[in-house]
């Protein structure tokens, strides 16, 4: 058979998910997927109807990369699917885009007796080599989609100089990463001038996953609602690449405000 799953993730990988959890004070269950799944469905916060889903997203971020593998590849245990938490998997709707589904076709229908699979079809050598082309196609798709996004964002932003509403995802010492969940883009806000001596002028706390100003002018948290400028900026050579600052909330059109 041609199955399909993610491995468990790594205990390291939600490390940052339950700082941020317990910092905004809730906690996540990660001891297996359905545990998982149960606390995310009860990561609520009143009166933000979009925090639940940005929890779900980063929690998303600390999966495993999805694989095709052959039965024969691993023992039966191992064939469990934790995301969906199944004990079996395949890709089968597909077949005129996925060449995967093409082959559990295959496969079930001389299981059935409706064909006969031809000899290389059913050395698990093979198998196994087109498993692994199967996984290189896909990532390269991946690799492929995400470089066209990222195009087509600096083209839609071009000339443009548009105010969204963003949640905070991570601190860092000198600034935030944020999401802009109306554009689907994450990137860092700078809160000192690259090249600063931005420990002179603000702290992180790790354990409130936050950074402060040292004059207590400023605090940012992770899960925090801001408003982020956005803007293409051009760097030396001609590159381009998207900028996000600080914005006063109040910038922000009402039809534009998240949650």
């Amino acid at each position: 058979a041609l199955l399909r799953r993610p491995p468990p993730p790594q205990p390291r990988n939600f490390e940052p998910l339950l700082a941020a959890a317990a910092a905004a004070g809730f906690s996540l269950d990660v001891s297996s997927s359905k545990a998982l799944a149960r606390s995310l469905d009860e990561a609520q916060r009143p009166g933000d109807l979009y925090f639940n889903k940005l929890v779900r997203i980063m929690a998303t971020r600390c999966m495993m990369q999805a694989v095709y593998l052959g039965s024969a590849e691993v023992a039966p245990p191992e064939y469990h699917h934790y995301g969906l938490a199944a004990p079996l998997y395949t890709h089968f709707t597909s077949p005129i885009r996925r060449y995967a589904d093409v082959m559990v076709h295959r496969l079930l229908a001389a299981s059935l007796g409706i064909i006969q699979l031809p000899p290389q079809a059913q050395d698990q050598a093979r198998l196994r080599e087109l498993t692994a082309n199967l996984n290189d196609r896909h990532r390269n798709a991946q690799f492929a989609g995400r470089a066209s996004v990222e195009l087509h964002t600096l083209i839609f932003f071009k000339n443009r100089f548009i105010t969204a509403d963003a949640r905070v995802v991570k601190v860092r010492q000198n600034g935030v990463i944020v999401f802009v969940p109306k554009y689907g883009i994450e990137g860092p806000v700078y809160l000192t001038a690259k090249g600063s001596d931005a420990e002179a002028a603000f702290t992180m706390d790790e354990g409130k996953q936050s950074v402060a100003a040292v004059d207590g002018s400023v605090e940012y948290t992770v899960f925090d609602k801001v408003a982020v400028h956005i803007r293409v900026e051009e760097t030396t050579g001609g590159r381009r690449h998207l900028a996000l600052s600080l914005a006063p909330r109040a910038d922000l059109a009402e039809a534009d405000v998240i949650g």
